[in-house]
């Protein structure tokens, strides 16, 4: 499979960080690490400036709320909270749904899963399967995974460059076609597969299937899609806003000022097209489509300009966590 995006750098003040473009080829679906962090070992690296060598996870120790925000590090600990990543869905990604924070935490002893999607590219046959177009049950989801009809109850999206999904863990959700989705999303890997199009019935296809486990984890009501889609059209500004991040879509006409004191935590920048240039209080680099820059909490300030029409960035951080939301970690 042609590897599509992946490999590209991030960048901060403490230097240049290179994610490894991990790719992972399970029926046509690649999947591109940008920056992450699985703990030592597995983390995104910096190549260049003093701290050349050094991953995430050290530099998470070492400078704590320098890197993340005071009060991200309070909560998360030595943890990066979030997992940014491209996916390449070539083949069919299976019908699957993640568990609430409360759910992993006791279950599989990690964070739940809440995940947002952004279009970067779509083929004219892609399809999103997205949440129920209907309230069902457990015992009608159930039935209609084994009997094979499932995708039936799903709401179905031609996805379009641009369209933005939010998904709530409890979401079902799967995809096919030419697709490639910029993802960002809690620190985990909490996925419980549901239906796999008939590849488990094959033992040479046959891969997991944790419908059993899964089945009080998923959102039996009709999808919400006024309050978790937004169209390419309107995806603009800020398109969600939840406990574990805030996304906004920002269109670059001209040159985009910003800092980090205007946030709670980092901030971590996706160019989804064009190129730009990012500049800070001694150094400058150039962005260009497919790479993701992480901004440290004590970075200062720092802004983006366009060097090409059509350039647009997505942004996210995560707001203020409040004392009685520490419901998951316990450091």
């Amino acid at each position: 499979m042609e590897k599509r995006w992946g490999g590209n750098a991030l960048k901060n003040k403490l230097g240049k960080l290179a994610a490894p473009g991990q790719e992972v080829d399970l029926e046509s679906i690649g999947e591109s690490f940008e920056l992450y962090e699985f703990g030592e070992d597995h983390s995104s690296v910096i190549t260049n400036g003093f701290l050349a060598g050094n991953d995430i996870s050290s530099i998470l120790e070492t400078y704590m709320g320098d890197l993340v925000g005071d009060n991200i590090f309070e909560y998360f600990g030595n943890q990066f909270p979030l997992l940014i990543k491209y996916l390449n869905v070539e083949g069919r990604l299976s019908v699957q749904v993640h568990p609430t924070d409360e759910v992993a935490a006791e279950r599989y002893d990690c964070l739940g899963k809440n995940e947002f999607w952004y279009v970067v590219d779509a083929k004219p046959d892609a399809r999103i399967y997205m949440g129920l177009n209907r309230d069902s049950s457990a015992a009608e989801f159930y039935a209609k995974c084994k009997d094979e009809t499932v995708p039936e109850i799903m709401n179905v999206y031609h996805p379009q460059p641009g369209d933005c999904f939010y998904i709530k863990a409890g979401t079902v959700h799967a995809a096919e076609g030419g697709i490639v989705i910029a993802e960002i999303q809690e620190n985990s890997d909490a996925t419980l597969r549901l239906y796999d199009w008939g590849f488990e019935n094959n033992p040479a296809t046959r891969r997991a299937i944790h419908l059993d486990e899964a089945i009080d984890c998923i959102d039996y009501e009709k999808y919400k899609a006024a309050e978790l889609f937004r169209p390419a059209s309107m995806a603009h500004g800020v398109v969600c806003d939840c406990k574990w991040f805030t996304i906004s879509i920002l269109p670059l006409k001209e040159r985009y000022a910003s800092d980090p004191e205007l946030f709670n935590s980092c901030i971590i920048y996706m160019c989804t097209a064009g190129k730009a240039v990012l500049e800070w209080d001694g150094g400058k680099e150039d962005v260009k489509a497919g790479d993701t820059i992480l901004i440290p909490a004590a970075m200062g300030a720092y802004s983006f300009t366009p060097v090409e029409e059509g350039t647009s960035l997505m942004e996210a951080h995560i707001r203020k966590i409040e004392e009685d939301s520490d419901d998951y970690l316990e450091k």
